[in-house]
């Protein structure tokens, strides 16, 4: 369902002759995306046991970031091959239905084969009902790691976020660099990252999950600290090396914990309630960072997006020492 809205969006791009319309038709584009990766995070959880989860995970995160990085590289060609920019919101339509048609034919029966033994391993449950706001919060005070982590989410994109308004205009104005090598050098890192994943998510299987997603977290806060340090690509290649190599080792062991902390019944509802905090902290955090960025200096957006990550990395570090390496609120 997910994909057949988002496939609209594109579709509709393509006619827009205002410029305000695209606004509107975001939201259209956001409710297909919020329905599509909770639940394909939820299936991914559902179908795999914990100790291997966070593998399963890496493979989904891969699977993701190659597209992304490749997505604007293939746009770009078909719209300089066919001499139409849309020509290349035609083809993100026809993609994203042929990929609501896959999921329609590959899908069918998931959940349903389910044994009711796998329901205390893996954490689903076919037959929970809907669950209402009270119960929600009720559940979030049962279990108080998932709500650090909810917070922690918050603060991550919330840093994140600062930068998005002013990370293009720092890396031309200030840096130097044109937007061909800020795009090549932008699908490198997908692609690295996106191949780093899948071996990211069998480490923090063997490793430790929450192991990981602190240290993947430490290495990113190092690299939001060193990137302010130096207007050059002395700071900017190691500072984006460590980013990459946080995210990557991170996110895969982070949805696995989320899957696992959330309540029996209610792994897409913890994947939903964390992609949630991620979105408010993108919302906010481009708010900040613009008025930091003209108003205090170039470097704040970068320093306040430091703190911010090394905030949540502490706060991480804290809840898991509380909860204690046998807890059950602290997986694996």
């Amino acid at each position: 369902g997910g994909l057949i809205v988002s496939a609209l969006a594109p579709l509709i791009m393509s006619l827009l002759r205002a410029a305000w319309l695209f606004v509107p038709l975001r939201l259209v584009d956001g409710a297909g995306s919020s329905a599509l990766w909770p639940a394909a995070a939820a299936i991914i959880a559902d179908t795999t046991p914990p100790h291997r989860r966070a593998t399963a995970m890496g493979a989904l995160n891969m699977c993701f970031l190659a597209g992304l990085g490749l997505g604007p590289a293939l746009g770009l060609y078909v719209a300089g091959f066919t001499g139409s920019y849309a020509a290349g919101f035609y083809l993100a339509s026809v993609m994203l239905l042929a990929a609501a048609t896959l999921a329609a034919l590959s899908l069918r029966g998931v959940g349903a084969t389910h044994q009711v033994a796998d329901a205390v391993e893996i954490g689903y449950h076919g037959a929970a009902r809907s669950p209402h706001l009270e119960e929600v919060l009720a559940e979030g005070r049962r279990y108080p790691l998932l709500s650090v982590m909810l917070v922690v989410a918050f603060l991550q994109m919330f840093g994140a976020g600062l930068l998005a308004p002013i990370l293009v205009i720092y890396a031309k104005r200030v840096i130097g660099l044109s937007e061909h090598v800020m795009g090549t050098s932008f699908l490198i890192l997908m692609l690295a990252i996106a191949l780093a994943s899948l071996p990211a998510g069998r480490l923090a299987d063997r490793w430790g999950k929450l192991r990981a997603v602190f240290w993947g977290m430490a290495l990113a806060s190092l690299g939001m600290w060193v990137l302010p340090l130096s207007p050059g690509l002395v700071a900017l290649a190691p500072a984006a090396g460590l980013l990459g190599a946080g995210y990557a080792i991170s996110t895969p062991a982070w949805h696995a914990v989320i899957s696992q902390l959330a309540p029996p019944g209610r792994v897409g509802l913890a994947i939903g309630a964390s992609q949630t905090a991620e979105g408010m902290g993108l919302v906010l955090g481009p708010l900040l960072g613009g008025l930091l960025w003209d108003e205090v200096s170039h470097q704040a957006p970068f320093l306040a997006a430091a703190v911010l990550l090394s905030a949540g990395t502490a706060l991480l570090a804290l809840a898991v020492r509380r909860a204690g390496p046998g807890g059950s609120s602290a997986p694996r």
